[in-house]
């Protein structure tokens, strides 16, 4: 009928009805649309716009806070009917999962991008494959492995769309599904990525993020996570990057624009003899080196945000220690510039859990087990600001802290521990609940 009035006039149509007869309205126009030849001027307006626009719907809930210049969304709903400039897709290491979400999206985009991204696989490739969007109301798919690190996934999403300039993603909970990640974890993982990347960019080509919910019980695990961080980042954000007060040491020098640098120290300084007296405390019969400052901005500002909502969620600002970390020199960069990453765990044990260990004396990391000495005998060790808040005792298999309410699952504790009384090791399981603050480089 629209085809013979030529659509000259006619520029609107509301459907009115609930999400079921919505989506079984979209099931049966999708069929129609992958058989059609026009279906590329059919899907995109000159505006660039989807011909669907949901006015409004009191099923699906959007949760909105802008972060920065990034307008940042969480929403109960289908991925696959999502208008952005980018989707991603939460599959299997080999790119071609056919259960959940990711079977939704390869069904919707159609057979030329699962044949596309089976081509692309079966070739030499990074940690994400990019194909056409297809049938999806989208410009590209960005197909990711579910099991990798969420928050370094989101990351080198967020940034490859920025790269490519598009305005607008639309991701899944990643690895909530056949990954079995858990998802109070994936929540603060993704959540941080954002507010990095939201950080990193004042001015980003990248807009709006949103994460679609298909699970109605993850919604909840989201919004806690944005709710905690909604009044933190009203404070953290102003127009320029540099003229945030967020509480630089006074001790650091000059950076001149830059993000991130290491200072050393020198003898004379009376810091350098503060974090050499607390070395010394257990490592008195080591010879230090060098004792260099870390600064990065990113870095620090993600551990203040943390500390912040520590600081009010347990109704107290004792939630900091200072710790220390042993390492082995080809890590050093990567800490320096990213923090710790409890990917990582394991390497050097995972007794109390599948997080990044901390000790409480310098001596406990100063084992070559944990310190291994480089070619020329050097050990490195970093003096680190650690937030345990609340803690408990730890055990094997953990990937978050227990909850402290059996009744309530996502009032977590903050760290554990090996001894409640007598801690000697803490075990955190974000990696913004830790900040490298020295790096002391030592000989036996």
């Amino acid at each position: 009928v629209l085809q013979r009035f030529g659509l000259i006039f006619l520029q609107n149509i509301v459907l009115v009805g609930n999400c079921f007869y919505f989506q079984a309205f979209l099931d049966e126009f999708t069929k129609w649309l992958r058989g059609n030849p026009n279906k590329d001027k059919i899907l995109m307006s000159g505006s660039g716009q989807g011909i669907f626009e949901t006015l409004f719907n009191s099923e699906f809930t959007v949760y909105e806070m802008k972060i920065g210049a990034v307008t940042f969304q969480i929403a109960l709903g289908d991925i696959t009917i999502e208008k952005a400039d980018v989707i991603v897709n939460s599959t299997s290491r080999t790119f071609n999962m056919k259960s959940g979400v990711s079977k939704a999206i390869f069904e919707g985009a159609g057979p030329d991008v699962e044949n596309e991204c089976a081509v692309l696989a079966a070739q030499p490739h990074g940690d994400f494959i990019i194909t056409q969007g297809g049938y999806l109301m989208c410009k590209i798919i960005i197909h990711v492995f579910g099991e990798n690190d969420v928050r370094r996934t989101v990351s080198t999403v967020l940034e490859e769309c920025e790269q490519r300039k598009y305005t607008s993603v639309s991701l899944p909970a990643i690895g909530t599904g056949n990954a079995g990640k858990n998802p109070v974890e994936v929540a603060d993982d993704m959540i941080s990525a954002i507010v990095d990347f939201a950080w990193k960019h004042s001015t980003p080509s990248l807009q709006k993020v949103k994460i679609v919910i298909f699970l109605s019980e993850l919604l909840d695990v989201f919004y806690d996570n944005m709710k905690k961080r909604d009044n933190l980042m009203l404070l953290a954000f102003q127009p320029t990057f540099f003229e945030i007060p967020c509480n630089i040491p006074e001790t650091w020098t000059d950076m001149n624009q830059q993000l991130s640098c290491v200072i050393e120290l020198q003898p004379g300084q009376s810091e350098y003899g503060n974090v050499k007296d607390k070395f010394s405390e257990t490592c008195f019969s080591y010879e230090i080196e060098k004792i260099e400052r870390i600064q990065n901005v990113w870095l620090w500002r993600s551990y203040q945000i943390k500390k912040k909502h520590m600081d009010t969620k347990n109704g107290h600002t004792d939630n900091e220690r200072i710790l220390f970390h042993g390492t082995v020199a080809d890590s050093v960069a990567y800490v320096n510039q990213h923090g710790f990453n409890r990917s990582y765990a394991g390497k050097n044990g995972a007794t109390y859990g599948q997080g990044t260990y901390f000790a409480v004396d310098a001596c406990y990391s100063a084992n070559d087990a944990y310190s291994r000495p480089d070619s020329n005998g050097r050990k490195h060790i970093y003096v680190v600001r650690v937030l345990t808040g609340t803690y408990t005792t730890g055990y094997a298999g953990l990937v978050t802290p227990p909850s402290k309410d059996p009744d309530n699952p996502t009032d977590l504790f903050d760290s554990v521990t090996d001894d409640i009384q007598h801690p000697k090791l803490f075990v955190v399981f974000s990696d913004n609940q830790a900040y490298p603050e020295y790096l002391i480089t030592f000989r036996c």
